[in-house]
């Protein structure tokens, strides 16, 4: 637990799950704020260090409860550029979760998220570069997914391309595999380089 002095600005953490922004519960003691709640990301829900039920507390970020264990009916998932799995319901479904956290589908393809949607038959959309905790997220999730469901083929669209197509477990995974880690410097969007400045 930690605190700010009077006129600094609040605290806030990146999130360890997925990126966002993470922010804390401060209370005024009259020489200063003090931390009195464990930093919560608005993304994802995770919480860092936060107290368990047995008094104490848990190290590193703690994902909350998932979909899947609170009885939800699971309609797809977001795995996070850093290996994240969150899972999406009927309640909460990937547009409903961009709503809320501000952010677009597109966008997050572009930071290495992927998404994975089963509403009418399974789809996914990669990214143009994958970490290789998101491509090891991926592989379990799409495998728990094949022996579970038996989803036989999903439709894969993959950044850039105008058409998916239908693919295995083993096709997708191969195409995950040839991503780059990095998005390429030709994505990266460069500076307009200026005129070197000419003296009048």
């Amino acid at each position: 637990m930690g605190g700010y002095c009077y006129g600094e600005a609040e605290p806030a953490e990146e999130c360890g799950l997925c990126g966002g922004d993470a922010y804390a519960e401060f209370c005024d003691v009259g020489v200063g704020m003090v931390q009195i709640s464990p930093y919560h990301c608005g993304d994802c829900g995770s919480s860092l260090s936060p107290l368990l039920p047995d008094g104490s507390y848990a190290n590193g970020w703690v994902p909350p409860p998932t979909a899947s264990e609170r009885g939800a009916r699971v309609t797809g998932y977001y795995i996070t550029h850093v290996g994240h799995v969150i899972e999406m319901t009927f309640d909460e479904g990937h547009l409903e979760f961009d709503q809320r956290t501000g952010h677009t589908t597109s966008g997050r393809l572009y930071q290495g998220w992927v998404r994975i949607t089963n509403l009418e038959g399974f789809a996914i959309d990669l990214p143009p570069a994958m970490s290789l905790k998101t491509r090891r997220s991926l592989a379990k999730i799409v495998k728990d997914i094949d022996t579970t469901q038996n989803w036989g083929v999903a439709y894969v669209m993959q950044s850039g391309s105008d058409r998916g197509q239908e693919m295995t477990r083993a096709q997708i995974m191969s195409v995950a595999s040839r991503l780059p880690t990095e998005i390429p410097t030709t994505e990266r969007v460069h500076a307009v380089e200026t005129p070197p400045f000419k003296p009048f």
